[in-house]
C-alpha cells in the first residue's frame, strides 16, 4: 500500500516531522550521532497517521492534535532507543552502539514530549501517556527476560507485543479522538481499533501465526464498524489492510 492514500494529512504530517527534526538538534550536534535513529519507513509513519486521521474523523485538525502526532512519534522513538541498548558496553564500538550516550539521547526524547505537552496545552494527557510509558518499559522486561517466549509461551509473547507495540497505538487513537471531541463510546471503539491495530502490526512484523494476527484484524474491523462513515474512516480500514503484511506499507522516510 503507497502512502499517497494518505495525502489528505501529508502536509499536518510533514508539519509533525518538523517539529521532531526541529528537536532532534542540540548543543552537541544532531542525536543521531549519539544513537541509532534508523526505523522502517512504517514507524516513521502510523503512530502520528493514526493520530491526524482519527482527529479528522471528527473534523478536527489544530495545532494541539499536530503536537500529540509528535509526541506518541517522541514516545515510540526513546522507548526504541532505550531497547537497543545492549547489555554491555564495547569500548571500542560506535557510541551509538554503546551504553551511555543512547540512554542519555532515549531521556531527552522523553523528556520532549512532556515539554511539547506543556508547551500546547495538553499536559492533562501526561499520566494516560505515562502509563503507557510504564507499559512499554514493562513489555522490555518481559521481553528481554523471556527471549524465547515466541516459541515456548504464545500467550506471554501476545502480552508483549501488545505492551511494546499495541498500548501506544491504542492510547493515540484514543486521545487523538478525545482531543476532536469524539463520544466517549467512539473513544473506547478507538481504543480498540488502534489496540487491535498495534496487535495485527506487532505480529507480523514478528511473523507471528496466521490465525492470532486474523483475531485482531477481525477486531479491528469490528470496531471500525462503530465509528463514522466518513473517508478517514476508509483510510483506517485501509491502513490496517496494509499491515497484514510484513513489508506491506511504504512511505517516504522524513525524519
Amino acid at each position: 500500500m503507497s502512502g499517497d492514500n494518505f495525502a489528505v494529512i501529508k502536509k499536518e504530517l510533514q508539519s509533525v516531522h518538523d517539529i521532531i527534526r526541529n528537536q532532534l538538534i542540540i548543543k552537541a550536534g544532531h542525536v543521531g550521532q549519539y544513537a541509532h535513529l534508523e526505523f522502517c519507513p512504517t514507524d516513521n509513519f502510523i503512530r502520528p497517521a493514526l493520530v491526524l486521521t482519527v482527529a479528522r474523523l471528527y473534523n478536527c485538525m489544530s495545532p494541539k492534535v499536530i503536537s500529540l502526532g509528535a509526541i506518541v512519534q517522541f514516545i515510540f522513538m526513546a522507548s526504541q532507543i532505550h531497547a537497543r541498548i545492549p547489555e554491555t558496553a564495547d569500548n571500542n564500538r560506535d557510541p551509538r552502539d554503546g551504553t551511555q550516550f543512547p540512554v542519555l539521547v532515549g531521556d531527552y526524547l522523553f523528556g520532549k514530549f512532556f515539554t511539547t505537552l506543556c508547551d500546547n496545552g495538553i499536559v492533562h494527557y501526561l499520566r494516560p501517556l505515562a502509563e503507557i510509558i510504564g507499559r512499554l518499559n514493562e513489555g522490555g522486561i518481559l521481553s528481554k527476560t523471556n527471549p524465547n517466549a515466541i516459541t515456548e509461551n504464545e500467550s506471554l509473547f501476545e502480552e508483549i507485543v501488545k505492551l511494546e507495540v499495541a498500548e501506544l497505538m491504542a492510547g493515540s487513537a484514543r486521545l487523538a479522538g478525545d482531543l476532536a471531541g469524539a463520544p466517549e463510546e467512539d473513544k473506547s471503539l478507538l481504543h480498540e481499533f488502534g489496540l487491535s491495530l498495534g496487535m495485527v502490526y506487532g505480529l507480523t512484523q514478528r511473523n507471528f501465526g496466521h490465525q492470532q494476527i486474523q483475531k485482531y484484524f477481525d477486531r479491528a474491523m469490528q470496531a471500525l464498524k462503530g465509528l463514522p462513515n466518513r473517508l478517514e474512516k476508509d483510510l483506517l480500514e485501509k491502513l490496517i489492510h496494509s499491515l497484514r503484511t510484513p513489508d506491506g506499507f511504504s512511505i517516504r522516510k522524513v525524519v
